[in-house]
């Protein structure tokens, strides 16, 4: 019966679509906890990703079988991991997607942002209303791992303060890219001696001479292999230790033996060094007003109310002046709701998130943390030099940074390995 319910489900989707948008008929090719990947989404995924490659001058394999394939996995995998982040009550508001958006177009030297961004996603075949919920599920999974590593990382000051003794901090920064075959949490022997065999494969066709960035488009179970498996640059003093040591050795070509974490089996290349010693800090000036949800009034009603309270703000109500009278911190209440000068990681995930999606002078929609919904207004952002923040914190943070991709990736197995997935 649930094979037959699934059937009725994906061609009832179908016949939606095919209808109401007068499009051709789609295909459902998978469907994760009731929520289907189209082959059009995979199509727009592959699009997307060559806009990407082509406005940052980089070479995009040709489409293939087994392109299509990755990214297939890659979509399913954030089905999953959009699922559990609704399911623990995470949500974004229009504005945080167009800020994102408008992000990911000055990362692309698409100065004139989102309108801009539209119309290279049009040129591309990408339906705009598309690259929004791809990008809103981005945000969603991100406030849900944050909050998944923060709750699994405790770091204490006798740690910090051994890492400062130890190693000093900013050691520079590096450039790498990785292929990484994973294993599961606990993996059995013969699927470690799989991996193993899988990695000896790849270190072999490399020693040949093979392009790292395509073998790592094609094997790498990376979420960042479609992208030739790059990392971006990343503080040295921030790597997990096995990756430094594995860094340390690299071949004249800047590539490392296998080495293992618990993420799985990986390969670095080394893509270029520079130096991080004027480090510079962000710190924000924001204000809020929050509501909590008590014994009378549960969280769905908390959140009406400051709805309520965010239609007033709209109408031209003083910010300072609503949370005076109706904001629940009563820290900063009294302030106007000012938090004053801080670094945004001190803040709770959603709180943080929220925050990096702002300019000074706007306001987000309302969000959830555990201490109830906000709305957040940031005032001000400022750059300090990173000893102004204090080397305790900033130890803290890299021991944190060190252990956050193992804990995240262990996070997102987890989520997949107990969804429901059919593949059609």
């Amino acid at each position: 019966m649930k094979t037959l319910n699934r059937a009725l489900f994906a061609f009832s989707l179908l016949f939606a679509s095919a209808t109401s948008l007068a499009e051709p008929l789609d295909r459902v090719l998978a469907i994760v906890d009731n929520a289907p990947v189209l082959a059009s989404d995979v199509n727009n995924r592959l699009r997307f990703l060559k806009l990407q490659a082509d406005a940052r001058g980089r070479d995009f394999p040709a489409m293939s079988q087994a392109l299509s394939d990755r990214v297939l996995e890659r979509l399913i995998e954030e089905r999953a991991l959009r699922a559990e982040a609704s399911r623990q009550g995470f949500s974004v508001s229009d504005e945080q997607v167009n800020q994102a958006l408008n992000n990911l177009a000055a990362s692309l030297g698409l100065q004139e942002g989102l309108l801009q961004l539209a119309r290279a996603a049009e040129s591309y075949g990408i339906p705009f209303e598309r690259l929004r919920v791809s990008t809103e599920t981005e945000l969603l999974i991100n406030a849900a791992r944050n909050r998944a590593i923060q709750n699994e990382i405790r770091v204490s000051d006798q740690e910090a303060r051994a890492l400062i003794e130890r190693e000093g901090l900013n050691l520079g920064q590096v450039q790498i890219s990785q292929i990484l075959v994973a294993l599961p949490q606990a993996p059995t022997p013969e699927q470690l001696q799989m991996a193993s065999q899988r990695i000896t494969q790849i270190q072999q066709a490399l020693d040949q001479g093979a392009v790292f960035a395509s073998l790592a488009r094609e094997f790498s179970d990376g979420p960042e292999a479609i992208n030739g498996g790059d990392l971006g640059w990343r503080e040295i003093s921030a790597l997990n230790a096995n990756f430094r040591q594995a860094l340390a050795q690299t071949n004249d070509q800047g590539i490392s033996a296998p080495f293992r974490t618990r993420a799985g089996l990986h390969i670095l290349r080394l893509e270029g060094r520079r130096s991080s010693e004027t480090s510079l800090i962000t710190q924000v000036r924001a204000r809020h007003i929050l509501l909590k949800p008590n014994a009378v009034r549960d969280s769905e009603a908390t959140r009406r109310e400051l709805a309520g309270l965010v239609s007033q703000l709209q109408s031209g109500a003083d910010f300072g002046e609503l949370a005076q009278q109706h904001s629940e911190d009563p820290v900063s209440a009294s302030r106007g709701g000012e938090l004053g000068w801080a670094d945004p990681a001190a803040y709770v995930p959603e709180f943080t998130q929220a925050l990096s999606l702002l300019e000074p002078g706007q306001r987000s929609g309302l969000v959830q943390t555990q201490f109830g919904w906000h709305v957040i207004e940031l005032l001000d952002r400022r750059e300090v030099e990173g000893a102004n923040v204090g080397q305790l914190q900033q130890a803290k943070d890299i021991i944190v940074q060190r252990q956050a991709d193992e804990v995240g990736a262990a996070w997102s197995r987890r989520i997949l390995n107990n969804a429901y997935v059919e593949r059609l």
